[in-house]
């Protein structure tokens, strides 16, 4: 008997419009504004976030995270953080505004 383990696709989001309730891993593509210990502030024009991570971030980055719930809110866990240094920013914001 096998076992296939299959990770739930990492939706496309805005940090407006992430709903802790129905997303589960979702695709954040923003700027670091701030870089804390353990974690960054992440703005993608809709929103600020904190996403919890121990990979160092700075600049334009594209976020691979969890969406996990707490008993007061949720919670951004980074799971990849790519570099997205070179794009085209203000086409980025015209193909998913």
């Amino acid at each position: 008997m096998s076992f296939d383990y299959r990770r739930l696709p990492a939706v496309r989001r805005r940090i407006a419009a992430i709903n802790p309730e129905q997303d589960r891993r979702v695709r954040l593509v923003g700027r670091v504004i701030e870089q804390r210990p353990g974690s960054f502030m992440l703005d993608d024009r809709s929103s600020v976030v904190e996403v919890v991570s121990d990979i160092p971030a700075s600049g334009l980055v594209c976020v691979f995270c969890r969406v996990l719930q707490l008993e007061s809110g949720s919670e951004l866990r980074a799971e990849i953080v790519q570099d997205m240094t070179g794009l085209d920013e203000e086409l980025h914001q015209k193909i998913w505004s």
